[in-house]
């Protein structure tokens, strides 16, 4: 997701320029498990220190549903505004500064905003940040109820008859050996109380 700006970067304040896509995500970023292309629209507006990149996207990823753990088909709609700043002058070829730069100075340090000395404009870290930045916090499959879910109800069944079989095992808790030398220091307190 490269674009050339060298000319957008020659015309005054103001010129745009519009990209539909129609994008592949692999290897983008391999814990990022895209299922559709991203498709969107994509605005470079120059301003007077660099490109203003402007984008609304949609792509369908694979996550893990927060009720059931499994895997599930989730809409994402992602949405960023960066500037973008050039790291040369593309009439000249000359590198610009950080002091003639006009603008935050964390845009100055981040280089996914950096437009490269052959005035390369690269969206794909922006765009990746974005896309996890708008996934839904908590991820659901489509059942409205957890009951309805088949994979739920299951988990829980199986939850269930661990926990009859823990309950038949023993009437005791089980105790984490690390707690117990506490508890039997616990007892032999309460059995001086009771004796004295």
């Amino acid at each position: 997701m490269q674009f050339n700006v060298a000319q957008l970067l020659k015309e005054p304040i103001g010129a745009t320029r519009t990209y539909q896509l129609d994008e592949n995500l692999t290897g983008l970023d391999p814990e990022l498990i895209a299922l559709s292309p991203l498709t969107g629209t994509l605005q470079l507006l120059r301003t007077h220190s660099g490109v203003l990149g402007t984008g609304r996207f949609d792509v369908t990823v694979q996550m893990d549903c927060g009720r059931c753990l499994e895997p599930i088909a989730a809409q994402v709609e992602a949405i960023f505004e960066e500037s973008f700043r050039p790291l040369t002058e593309v009439t000249t070829g000359r590198y610009l500064l950080p002091d003639e730069f006009e603008g935050e100075e964390e845009e100055l340090e981040d280089s996914a905003l950096i437009i490269d000395e052959h005035h390369i404009l690269d969206i794909s870290e922006v765009l990746r940040q974005s896309i996890w930045l708008c996934m839904p916090m908590i991820p659901r499959c489509p059942y409205a109820q957890p009951e309805e879910c088949p994979n739920f109800a299951e988990r829980l069944s199986a939850m269930d008859e661990s926990d009859e079989d823990l309950a038949d095992d023993d009437d005791q808790p089980a105790v984490d050996p690390r707690w117990a030398a506490l508890l039997a220091l616990q007892k032999n307190s309460a059995e001086e109380k009771i004796n004295q």
